[in-house]
C-alpha cells in the first residue's frame, strides 16, 4: 500500500514551482508607498470583488459654467466594512475619503451591519474631527500634508477640471479607533458604474508589530526629507535618474532614511541591479527593522529566483510583524516550505491561507493546500481543497490536470476505505 501511495504521490503533483509561480504575490495585499517605484512582480490591488447590477443614482448637478473650476459630480456608492475574522464591526465605522497627500474627509458612516451607502462629495451628515487631518497612513511616508508634492490637487481642485475624474487619485478607507483600515482605490470610477465598491477590512492595530510608516524616516533631517520629496516628485514624472539620485542624496545625508533607501532599492531592482537592490533592502531594515514594505520586496525577489529558504525566512518575518495586512505571504511561505518538503509547516501555513483569503482573491490557495495534502496523503482532505478550487474557477486553464488527479484521488480514497475495511473484517 505504501509503495502504491508513493507512486501516486509522483503522477498526481508534477513541479510545484511551475504550477504556482503564475500566481502574482499583489493578490489581495495593500501595495507598497508611493515613491519607490514599480517592480516585477509588483504588489497591487487585489481582484475586485463581484458587483451586484447598478441601482439607480441619483441625478446630477448643472453643468458649472465656463471658465470656471468644476464641481465633482455626485458618485454613488456603497460597501461594507467586517473585522478581518469576518465578524460585524463592534460598533459604527467612518467612512473616509481620502485623496493624494492633502485632504482626507469623512463621508458617511456604516450601520450596525457594517454597511455602507452615500454620495460622494456631498454632505452626508458627517462631522469631522481632529484625527480627519491624520496623513500617516496613506501610503505616501514623508509627504507632510501642506503640500500636495507633484500628485495633483484633491476634488474640486484646479488640477481636477474634468468633473469625472475627480476623484480618480482617492481612496475610500475606514475609521475606528484601535484598527487599521484598507483601501478601495476609486482610480477609473465613474458616476455611472455598478455602485458596489466591495469589503473593507479591519485590522486590530495591538496584533501589529510592523510598520507601513518607517518611525526612523520620519525623524530625517529637513534636507535629506526635501531629497526624499523631490524623489518622489520625479518618479510621478518618470524621470527615474533623477529619482535614482535624490534618493542616494537622501541616504547619504541620513543613513537611517529606510522609506528612501526601500525606493532606491526598487529602482535598482526594476533596472535588473539584484545584488544592489538587496543590499539597499538590508540597509532599509538595518534603519527600521519594523517596516514592513523591505520584506514584502525580499521575499518577491526570492519568489523569483526561487530561492525557497529566503522566501520561507522574508514571508515568516513579515507575518511575524503583521500578520493581517499581506495575506498573500501565508501562500508564498506555504509554498517555500512544500518546495523544502517541510509539509507539516507547508499545511499549516497553507491553511492560515485559506483563512486569511476572506475576500477568496486568490483561489489558488485551496489548490495549493490539496496538493500539500496529497504530499501527506491526506487524499480526503486533498480532494475537498482541489474540487474547492474547481468551484471558484470553473474555467481554469489546469481544468483537465486537476479533475485528472480528483480521479486518481478518488481511486485512492476507495483503495483506502476497502482495505479498511477488510481489515476490520479479518479482526
Amino acid at each position: 500500500m505504501r509503495i502504491l501511495q508513493a507512486r501516486f504521490v509522483g503522477r498526481a503533483m508534477m513541479s510545484f514551482a511551475a504550477l504556482f509561480l503564475g500566481v502574482s504575490p499583489g493578490i489581495a495585499q495593500k501595495g507598497a508607498p508611493a515613491g519607490g517605484g514599480t517592480t516585477a512582480p509588483s504588489p497591487g490591488k487585489g481582484t475586485p470583488t463581484p458587483t451586484p447590477s447598478p441601482s439607480p443614482v441619483p441625478t446630477t448637478q448643472g453643468q458649472a459654467p465656463a471658465n470656471t473650476p468644476q464641481t465633482p459630480r455626485p458618485i454613488w456608492v456603497s460597501g461594507k466594512v467586517m473585522m478581518y475574522d469576518g465578524g460585524a464591526p463592534p460598533e459604527s465605522v467612518t467612512i473616509e475619503l481620502a485623496c493624494s497627500a492633502n485632504s482626507v474627509k469623512p463621508e458617511g458612516y456604516t450601520d450596525s451591519h457594517g454597511s455602507f451607502s452615500f454620495n460622494l462629495g456631498q454632505n452626508n451628515g458627517v462631522f469631522a474631527d481632529a484625527s480627519t487631518d491624520d496623513f500617516s497612513d496613506l501610503g505616501l511616508p514623508g509627504l507632510s500634508s501642506s503640500s500636495n508634492n507633484g500628485f495633483g490637487a484633491g476634488p474640486g481642485g484646479a488640477a481636477n477640471a474634468n468633473s469625472d475624474t475627480a476623484y480618480w487619485d482617492c481612496e475610500l478607507r475606514a475609521r475606528l479607533p484601535g484598527y487599521r483600515s484598507d483601501t478601495v482605490s476609486l482610480a477609473g470610477r465613474r458616476m455611472l458604474d455598478t455602485p458596489d465598491v466591495g469589503v473593507i477590512l479591519l485590522y486590530p492595530i495591538a496584533k501589529i508589530q510592523g510598520l507601513i510608516t518607517s518611525a526612523t524616516s520620519i525623524q530625517a533631517p529637513k534636507d535629506a526629507r526635501k531629497a526624499y520629496e523631490k524623489g518622489v516628485k520625479a518618479l510621478k514624472k518618470h524621470k527615474t535618474d533623477e529619482a535614482e539620485q535624490d534618493f542616494r542624496k537622501a541616504v547619504q545625508i541620513y543613513p537611517r532614511h529606510a522609506e528612501a533607501w526601500l525606493a532606491l532599492g526598487k529602482i535598482l531592482e526594476q533596472r535588473e541591479h539584484d545584488p544592489e537592490a538587496r543590499a539597499a533592502y538590508a540597509s532599509a531594515l538595518a534603519a527600521d527593522s519594523k517596516f514592513v514594505y523591505p520584506y514584502q520586496q525580499l521575499y518577491q525577489m526570492a519568489l523569483r529566483e526561487q530561492n525557497w529558504k529566503d522566501l520561507e525566512k522574508n514571508t515568516a518575518d513579515l507575518l511575524r510583524l503583521d500578520p493581517f495586512e499581506f495575506p498573500v505571504a501565508y501562500y508564498f511561505n506555504a509554498l517555500a516550505h512544500l518546495e523544502l518538503k517541510e509539509y507539516d509547516a507547508a499545511e499549516k501555513s497553507a491553511q492560515q491561507a485559506v483563512e486569511a483569503d476572506r475576500k477568496q482573491s486568490n483561489p489558488k490557495t485551496r489548490y495549493l493546500l490539496g496538493a500539500i495534502q496529497i504530499q501527506r496523503q491526506n487524499w480526503t482532505g486533498a480532494a475537498e481543497n482541489l474540487r474547492a478550487y474547481l468551484k471558484a474557477v470553473p474555467n481554469a486553464a489546469d481544468k483537465a490536470q486537476v479533475e485528472k488527479t480528483l480521479g486518481q484521488l478518488d481511486q485512492q480514497i476507495s483503495r483506502v476505505q476497502t482495505a479498511s475495511h477488510d481489515s476490520a473484517g479479518q479482526q
